[in-house]
């Protein structure tokens, strides 16, 4: 069921990868990542669950290409009418639905995981238009954008600035334990972007995989080492 996480965020929840996608009631209604594949009927649920109509949907930004996050993006567009927004790195892959390279483990964690994502995953997506703005410090409403590469070459996670809260996407994860998600294309670069993360200024943290933290930005400092 999705539950409201922080004020004004509602985690939506995909048990098949274990990944959250966040509706955020910002300046505009804007969805963070769209969960995996055959997600729709559960977003446009809890669009209306907290109150709004599908059309109200305004914005849709996708923190990297990989289908458990990107995968509803073209329905959902066609659905509620919303832009749909991502980095120029991972713009190819979603606007033309080209096939993805597979990441590398990056953790312990990672040697076990890796082979069943490569197995239970799809790695193209159902091509949509995106507006490939999602570029460092660039501002996206209350949304300042932070150039996270690694985990995938055009990775982005979100500051919302008003609110002191950092949607993380897959450039941290809080599974097991607070650090780097288990897998990457890049994990030396997954693991700076991950440490340049415990610089910035927010106070709660949402992940694409696991649990919410609040007073996160010292525990983000301490696990970078």
């Amino acid at each position: 069921m999705p539950k409201q996480t922080l004020p004004g965020v509602t985690t939506v929840t995909f048990p098949r990868a274990l990944v959250n996608a966040f509706l955020v009631e910002a300046d505009v209604l804007t969805l963070i990542d769209t969960g995996t594949p055959g997600g729709v009927d559960k977003i446009t649920a809890a669009i209306r669950g907290a109150g709004h109509g599908e059309r109200d949907l305004a914005r849709i930004v996708l923190t990297h290409r990989h289908s458990d996050h990107a995968a509803n993006a073209a329905a959902l567009a066609r659905v509620t009418g919303a832009a749909v927004l991502c980095s120029p790195g991972d713009a190819p892959y979603i606007r033309e639905g080209t096939e993805q390279p597979r990441p590398r483990p990056a953790t312990p964690l990672g040697r076990l995981m890796v082979p069943y994502v490569k197995r239970s995953l799809p790695w193209s997506l159902s091509a949509v238009d995106v507006e490939d703005g999602l570029v460092g410090d660039a501002m996206v409403g209350p949304f300042r954008v932070i150039d996270t590469p690694g985990h995938t070459a055009g990775h982005v996670s979100l500051l919302w600035t008003d609110q002191g809260v950092l949607f993380a996407g897959d450039a941290a994860a809080h599974i097991t334990s607070l650090g780097p998600h288990p897998a990457a294309d890049d994990p030396p670069t997954a693991r700076q972007s991950f440490a340049s993360l415990g610089q910035l200024g927010f106070d709660a943290a949402c992940f694409g995989h696991g649990r919410p933290l609040i007073g996160a930005a010292p525990r983000f400092r301490a696990a970078a080492g």
